[in-house]
């Protein structure tokens, strides 16, 4: 019996259980504090226990153990592609993260920074997969993730310092206060992390600093939350498919490297009227990047260094008003979003010739929003709820090196999204729920940007169309005093999806696509203080239809009915955490992620497809009177696996991102008082 399917009966079988956890209170659901089952969305809720308890090392690590969600590694970057649902290359698009209800999401193609976030900073985490874009607007149709960190609670006084040291010369160092009294608060949570990494020339070194400052009333509450981090990254590169077998370790770009530099900031307040909540968040957030790419044309002697920033302003006050219509309860949320971007990205041969650069990319977005949404208890077991969104995008962007109009656009568009939603309890622990909706993207700047695209082999701006999404999908949601399940099945129908073409070598909006599948998530608390947990995802993702002339042969090639490449069909977990003595726990868990199809494949045509893999990890950790100690391994079989690779120009072979073998990690921490 294959690996998957043992994981897969595993999980249906947890599926039919339940699992112990707290009520949660969720934000996601309303953008106002709320119980997790309150209103008829579909959401996971990862708790700091269970964020403390997972073999995970890395936000993205813990993130890919839940249904619907994979990660990928297409740089050598811990700021790895995170796709929900099965997007493939543009996961990372249509994927929204927020950090205490703030975008993380950029307006170019970077990755979202999760290196930032340091796990121990974390008090839950919400995942809403699909939809999401009448409450928070485009990029969303994958899913939304809201981190939220913790905060200071009253009469809370403590600090930890901890320390950490494991293979490939890796080190860290980390520290947390907190201080609390009736009605203030203040936490600090930095970290420092230094590692060689698997790869040559995959140096890390990064730091952040993550804060909380709060004064909380009767009635009022004011909260001011800040971060500052920075990166510096050598850049291993790709290794053919001859060389994953030769020297899986080595790099053909000793030059190459990176630099990030990041500082955020939020001020919110919330009041509570006798009818009425009001809320109101006003937050900036600022990257500065810096890399440089050697000879990147093999041969050629081609080279880019890139100096990119980008800052946003953001608003969002909003309302929640209860009321009675028709002898039933209802809850309306009214809000607005406003966001104001200002982006500059400079291209030239050396940071030498930055003063006069090849490109000089400047471009603004302002988003301005308006949103409804309507909860009903139409009876003590059925809520409705009923939302809409109204959204205008103005977008100019212009290559300040390049005189010629078509290097300048000017483009306004107003995306719209609605929702439909019904929640059924059958008894207090059985709830079925149904979803129907829409949802949207905008293109990002790098999108609409081409270097070398113009006639003469100069810059090029391509206005693209917002693209659409009309969602469906269905539930089933079982709690008990012992366990939890979720089991969904999903259909996403697109428009204009935002994507690159390998065929026409652009950015375009493609002819309709689908996105469909089944997940599986469950837990179950067995006796003996040992818990279970399992996921399963089935995906499907498929050009509709849509046909495209070959730049390479002028041929004209259907992809009606073609898988999109990078995304498994099959994705399982399985893992337990066992309370093996007082003070001793034991987790582990099994990843397995099954073929896809190569990056620019979307032909099918190349002769292979991406392996699947399993890998295993473990984690030991003991409590020795104020001391935490720790014990990691990830990657026990010494798996030789890669999470993403790219199919060449020719179609002959590929190149691959190689992940890391079997990896250490040693770590104490001390804890006052």
């Amino acid at each position: 019996m294959s690996s998957i399917t043992v994981i897969a009966l595993v999980t249906l079988a947890l599926a039919t259980h339940a699992f112990a956890q707290e009520e949660a209170v969720v934000v996601m659901a309303t953008r106002f504090p709320e119980k997790r089952l309150e209103h008829p969305i579909g959401v996971t809720v990862v708790t700091r226990a269970q964020i403390a308890n997972s073999t995970a090392k890395t936000l993205p690590d813990l993130l890919s153990r839940y249904a619907g969600i994979n990660t990928r590694n297409n740089s050598g970057s811990p700021d790895v592609a995170i796709d929900v649902r099965g997007f493939g290359a543009s996961g990372d698009q249509n994927t929204l993260v927020l950090l205490d209800g703030q975008r993380l999401n950029d307006i170019d193609l970077t990755t979202v920074r999760w290196s930032a976030i340091p796990l121990d900073a974390i008090e839950r985490i919400e995942i809403q997969r699909g939809g999401g874009a009448v409450l928070y607007g485009g990029g969303a149709s994958g899913g939304t993730i809201n981190i939220i960190t913790r905060s200071p609670i009253a009469g809370d006084k403590s600090a930890v310092a901890g320390a950490s040291y494991g293979s490939y010369d890796t080190s860290g160092l980390r520290a947390a206060l907190k201080f609390a009294g009736t009605n203030t608060g203040f936490s600090l949570n930095a970290s420092q992390y230094n590692s060689d990494n698997y790869r040559v020339n995959n140096r890390l070194e990064q730091g952040d600093v993550i804060g909380d400052l709060r004064w909380t009333g009767d009635r009022a509450g004011l909260v001011f939350k800040f971060g500052l981090d920075n990166q510096s990254l050598r850049l291993p590169g790709a290794r053919t498919a001859a060389q994953l077998d030769s020297d899986p370790r080595g790099s053909d770009t000793p030059g190459d490297y990176s630099a990030r530099d990041g500082r955020q900031a939020t001020l919110s307040g919330s009041y509570a009227f006798d009818s009425a909540d009001v809320a109101v968040d006003l937050s900036y957030r600022e990257t500065k990047r810096i890399g440089f790419f050697d000879d990147y044309v093999t041969g050629l002697g081609l080279s880019t260094f890139t100096d990119t920033r980008s800052e946003v302003w953001a608003l969002t006050p909003r309302l929640k008003v209860p009321y009675r219509l028709f002898a039933r309860d209802n809850v309306l949320i009214f809000g607005m979003d406003a966001d104001f971007w200002d982006y500059q990205a400079l291209r030239a041969a050396r940071f030498e010739q930055l003063g006069a650069p090849q490109t000089d990319l400047a471009a603004t977005q302002e988003d301005r929003a308006y949103y409804m949404q309507n909860h009903t208890a139409i009876s003590a077991a059925t809520k409705f709820t009923l939302g809409a969104r109204l959204q205008r995008v103005d977008i100019a962007a212009n290559d300040r090196a390049n005189p010629a109009g078509y290097a300048n656009i000017s483009q306004s568009r107003s995306p719209r999204a609605w929702e439909l939603a019904l929640r059924h309890n059958f008894d207090p622990a059985l709830a079925l729920y149904g979803k129907l909706g829409t949802s949207f993207r905008v293109a990002t700047v790098d999108e609409m940007y081409s270097q070398f695209g113009g006639p003469g082999f100069d810059s090029f701006l391509t206005p693209l169309e917002p693209q659409t999404s009309r969602d469906r999908e269905i539930g089933l949601e079982y709690k008990s005093v012992r366990g939890r399940m979720r089991a969904s099945l999903y259909r996403m129908d697109l428009r204009n999806e935002i994507h690159f073409n390998a065929l026409t070598f652009t950015n375009m909006n493609l002819s309709p696509t689908r996105r469909e599948g089944v997940e599986l998530e469950g837990s179950w608390r067995l006796g003996g203080g040992l818990d279970l947990f399992g996921s399963y995802t089935h995906a499907r993702a498929v050009f509709r239809e849509g046909v495209y002339v070959d730049a390479l042969t002028g041929a004209s090639v259907d992809l009606g009915g073609k898988n999109v490449p990078l995304v498994p069909r099959n994705k399982a977990d399985l893992g337990f955490s066992w309370q093996m003595a007082e003070r001793t726990r034991l987790s582990g868990a099994l990843a397995y992620v099954g073929v896809q199809y190569y990056d620019n494949d979307q032909a099918n045509t190349f002769p292979a497809q991406m392996p699947a893999y399993l890998t295993a990890d473990a984690k030991l950790t003991h409590l020795a009177g104020p001391w935490t100690l720790g014990l990691s391994a990830n990657n026990l079989t010494d798996k030789k696996y890669y999470s993403y690779a790219i199919r060449n120009g020719a179609g002959t072979s590929f190149n691959a991102y190689p992940m890391a073998g079997r990896n250490f990690l040693l770590s104490a921490a001390y804890r006052w008082p």
